[in-house]
């Protein structure tokens, strides 16, 4: 009998501390994307259970963007490979590949027709290129940087202009098509982790690990202001992104918040705290339609409250590294599956109800002392892994307890009694262990 998929259960993105977390936009306003080791996970704004999976690159994938017209999307690797590969089907048949440059992709950028792509990274002759979507000829060049390119973006109406920012301190400004360099922007002290247009195209943002946000003018590139005044954070910011109606921004910084920004008056419209564990840096966000998110250094993806900025609506919580071993147990008329993951984490999922797994909740998930996190924890506060090392094994218990054993020679319990428990025996025989239930 043939095998069925009822549902998937998405990993979060894959982070890294300092380093911008893209969360890609669908143009309908449907979906968001991101990346996590060789998979682009495509999950619906609304109800994120809902997720689809492409997992067709041969290297870690770093970025992937919708085209505009929402038929497409185009993802690039490490490698420095860029597929373009199909929505509407549930194969995501491929519909072109390229390697515009040797090295890493750090971003993508496309023309409001879907016609033209920009690339940009980490290349060794080269930082970027921008090239026709059906056939990779080139249509201009990327220049004006001695360093990584780490955002590139495109004003979404003609005239065309084109904006990068690097690792050397710069953004640079293009016209074209074809495009071609007219000047560098040399305002930050510190790489530019961040340019985005505003969807009318009247203005254009940069984003600096300096904590500054500067707004230009998105025909001439003439700076227009810099957002809060000396410093538009405390930390490096990794991301911004800009209202639907292009009066507001939305940034994302390592000094744990996120802000909003009205940018005609050049003020902060409203803070989100997100926590003072260093787990709760922002690396990334997405402004889409009404949905406002952040991306934490946990990998945790919060959806911001405009309204409350003090607690997020809500946050997906889930595995960012690879799951080691599962069990599924039934208690009230629901099955739970409770997995253990490579970075010591737990959590338990509702199969039925394809839940949020309940990682931060008393008894779930907490240090490798086996301390629950205190009464009254806030929802988007970080977690501890239960333990250092691997999750190795695990079985359930009446109640919906839980035993594990991880390779740092650890067995602990959701309850303390349960280690009294003698249901279980642990033998550890040389360099493998057995386990008797």
């Amino acid at each position: 009998m043939p095998y069925e998929i009822k549902k998937v259960f998405a990993s979060l993105p894959q982070v890294e501390r300092g380093v911008s977390k893209i969360i890609g936009g669908d143009p309908k306003g449907s979906n968001f994307l991101y990346t996590n080791g060789k998979c682009v996970i495509l999950r619906n704004i609304d109800n994120p259970a809902l997720a689809d999976i492409y997992t067709e690159h041969a290297h870690q994938v770093v970025v992937a963007k919708y085209a505009p017209s929402g038929f497409y999307v185009a993802s690039g690797d490490v490698s420095g490979k860029l597929r373009i590969w199909d929505t509407t089907q549930k194969e995501h048949l491929l519909k072109y590949e390229y390697q515009p440059f040797a090295g890493k992709i750090k971003d993508i950028a496309w023309t409001e027709d879907s016609k033209r792509i920009a690339v940009v990274g980490e290349g060794r002759e080269k930082f970027g290129a921008v090239f026709l979507w059906d056939s990779g000829s080139s249509v201009g060049e990327i220049t004006g940087h001695n360093k990584v390119i780490n955002s590139v973006d495109i004003k979404q109406s003609r005239p065309y202009r084109l904006a990068t920012g690097s690792d050397d301190n710069c953004a640079a400004f293009f016209e074209g098509p074809p495009f071609k360099f007219k000047f560098t922007i040399g305002d930050h002290s510190r790489f530019v982790n961040c340019v985005r247009f505003s969807p009318d195209g009247n203005r254009f943002a940069t984003a600096s690990a300096d904590g500054q946000i500067y707004i230009y003018d998105g025909k001439t590139g003439e700076k227009v202001c810099a957002l809060g005044g000396s410093k538009a954070h405390d930390g490096g910011i990794y991301a911004i992104s800009w209202s639907p109606d292009s009066t507001h921004l939305l940034s994302a910084s390592g000094d744990k918040t996120s802000k909003i920004w009205d940018v005609n008056v050049n003020s902060v419209v409203s803070t989100f705290t997100m926590g003072s564990n260093v787990l709760d840096q922002q690396l990334g966000c997405l402004w889409q339609k009404d949905h406002l998110l952040s991306v934490s250094l946990s990998g945790y993806i919060n959806y911001l409250d405009k309204n409350n900025p003090s607690k997020p609506l809500r946050v997906i919580k889930g595995h960012s590294k690879s799951i080691q071993c599962l069990t599924v147990h039934k208690n009230g008329g629901k099955s739970y599956i409770y997995s253990g993951s490579h970075d010591g984490h737990i959590n338990i999922l509702c199969s039925e109800l394809a839940l949020e797994p309940r990682a931060g909740e008393v008894g779930v998930s907490c240090s490798h002392e086996r301390r629950p996190p205190p009464a009254g924890s806030s929802q988007s506060e970080q977690p501890r892994p239960l333990t250092r090392a691997w999750v190795h094994a695990l079985a359930t218990l009446l109640m919906g307890h839980f035993l594990l054993c991880s390779l740092e020679w650890l067995l602990a319990a959701s309850a303390p009694e349960l280690l009294l428990l003698p249901v279980v025996t642990l033998l550890a025989l040389s360099l493998h262990k057995q386990y008797n239930y």
